[in-house]
């Protein structure tokens, strides 16, 4: 009986603690994070198509959440990788260690992806596709200090069509990420994450969706007339994807069908909208937002991307892309709504970089912007080396950086230091070339934040790095004349939207100038937990008021 009596007491006692207590609210928590990144989305879009958007979509969240509408990346180069790692470390390359999508590994002298792991299997496919994990991201993720505030038990996914889209913002302890294997029209994932697909995701793709989108083409959404927003349908400045086409609505794809090649629809609208499909579905099979604990989705749409390098920031497409991509997400937030319940969940929406102008086209226009042929620049800079020291000294130039063969350097006897600084002042000497710095610059200076300078050194990583990091003028780039790429420290690079949207998320907007590093901080606040253990950035007040 003793001992009876004692085990209600103790149970009691626990009981009593885990109530709250009087007079102080309880903390209240979403029951879930939607984290949406659209693939190289230029902040003007929202402007420019303004007048041709939905009330449910982009409008939704605008006037209906809280818009930044000065955010912008603190480093370069603004790739894909760096950007999803950034969004959701909280921190830069210079901290995470994501430096570019691929980069010069200096120990093996070759490259590597960024998410490229070996040591793991591909789940879901007989491809290489599924070789990828997280493994070369440095720090933790909100998804990584979510599962460690609640004892692994929250729900963290995410999906994309790129691996690196999916990987990168679930980070290392999530429960699954997603993406697209163009080889088999399936959605795949790593041993990273698990040992077999869910079952759930086995149906999802025995619907053959890709197969269902791709038989119908690709013509615009309304007629082509309307699309004002855009230059011409038909002119000079874009490239299909598939070189043998004719970069014109409308587009069809029964040549790809009949060799069961789905990649293609990673170029096309309907790459968006199956990536919404699978959200919807996720959420739905894994109950995502009913249990006790917060979960997380990161949903990453990537076509955005594919069709913006192809035919540019002013082609119809890259407006039909968008005007679709609204409607897929007022399906996304209907669905939300319906089956979370708007109080119940926060969502963001960002971008991982932007986008220059084609600059064929601007040179058109008698508006500055030029082509650098790498191969030829690292001609230059060989012959540089092998005047002034005898040996052409280079061992690779990627990403805007020169990787020097340090083996050479001192079997020479020469001070590296020496010849950064030289490299780096012949390099201003380069028509094209903006500014160029010396890693000891990089690494021992302290630039102001908003300086070219300091972008650069944001993104520069000290173990995995070149010798000299260069930039080059406005509008110029490494890329063929049709379609555009990204990269640069320049605003059409780096200003994004930033949208807040959900559970006491306040209505408004801020011009104040913000850094996306300050997304996952700011989440982390909203949750209660510990920012990513690398973060650099801060919580923005504005949605922190109540």
């Amino acid at each position: 009986m003793k001992k009876v009596i004692l085990f209600l007491l103790i149970t009691n006692a626990v009981m009593a603690q885990t109530k709250p207590i009087a007079g102080i609210p309880e903390l209240k928590q979403p029951k879930l994070v939607i984290g949406i990144v659209v693939d190289q989305m230029r902040h003007d879009y929202i402007y420019r198509y303004w007048n041709k958007f939905g009330n449910g979509g982009f409008k939704k969240i605008i006037t209906d959440g809280y818009f930044y509408k000065n955010a912008h990346f603190n480093y370069v180069p603004t790739y894909t990788g760096p950007g999803h790692a950034s969004i959701y470390t909280g921190t830069s390359p210079a901290t995470h260690g994501i430096i570019a999508n691929d980069w010069w590994v200096k120990d093996s002298s070759k490259m590597t992806y960024c998410t490229d792991d070996k040591t793991v299997k591909s789940i879901g496919t007989d491809s290489k596709a599924g070789l990828m994990s997280p493994k070369n991201l440095l720090t933790t993720t909100i998804g990584d200090e979510l599962k460690l505030a609640t004892s692994q038990q929250s729900k963290v996914f995410a999906v994309s069509l790129k691996d690196r889209s999916s990987i990168l913002p679930a980070g290392h302890s999530a429960n699954g990420a997603f993406w697209f294997d163009g080889s088999n029209g399936k959605f795949i994932s790593s041993s990273h994450y698990m040992n077999q697909l869910p079952t759930w995701l086995n149906e999802f793709n025995n619907l053959q969706l890709p197969k269902q989108y791709l038989s119908g083409g690709w013509n615009t959404l309304y007629p082509i007339a309307n699309y004002t927003e855009s230059i011409a349908d038909n002119n000079n400045y874009e490239q299909a994807p598939n070189k043998k086409d004719t970069a014109i609505f409308p587009y069809e794809y029964k040549k790809q069908l009949e060799k069961n090649n789905y990649e293609i629809i990673k170029a096309t609208p309907f790459g968006n909208t199956i990536t919404k499909d699978l959200a919807i579905a996720c959420i739905k099979a894994e109950q995502l937002g009913k249990g006790k604990q917060t979960d997380m989705l990161c949903v990453s749409f990537s076509s955005t991307d594919y069709v913006g390098h192809s035919y540019g920031p002013r082609s119809v497409e890259i407006e039909d892309v968008y005007l679709r991509l609204d409607k897929d997400l007022e399906e996304l937030l209907n669905y939300l709504n319906s089956n979370v319940g708007k109080d119940n969940y926060i969502l963001f929406l960002t971008a991982d970089h932007g986008a220059s102008d084609v600059p064929a086209h601007l040179k058109d226009l008698k508006i500055p912007g030029g082509y650098m042929n790498k191969e030829d620049l690292k001609k230059k800079v060989q012959t540089y080396c092998q005047n002034v020291y005898g040996d052409s000294l280079v061992a690779a130039i990627e990403n805007q950086q020169i990787f020097l063969n340090d083996a050479k350097l001192l079997a020479m006897k020469l001070n590296k230091f020496s010849v950064e600084h030289a490299l780096a002042n012949f390099m201003l000497t380069i028509n094209g070339v903006a500014e160029a710095y010396p890693s000891e610059a990089l690494k021992y200076e302290n630039y102001t934040d908003g300086t070219f300078k300091y972008l650069i050194q944001k993104g520069y990583n000290h173990v995995r790095s070149g010798n000299v990091a260069f930039s080059y003028n406005p509008a110029w780039m490494e890329y063929q004349n049709k379609g555009t790429t990204h990269g640069a420290s320049y605003s059409y690079d780096t200003h994004v939207p930033l949208l807040f949207y959900g559970m006491s998320i306040p209505k408004g907007s801020s011009v104040k100038k913000v850094n996306i590093v300050d997304i996952a901080p700011t989440v982390s606040t909203i949750l209660h937990i510990s920012f990513p253990n690398g973060t650099t950035g801060k919580p923005l007040e504005e949605l922190l008021v109540k």
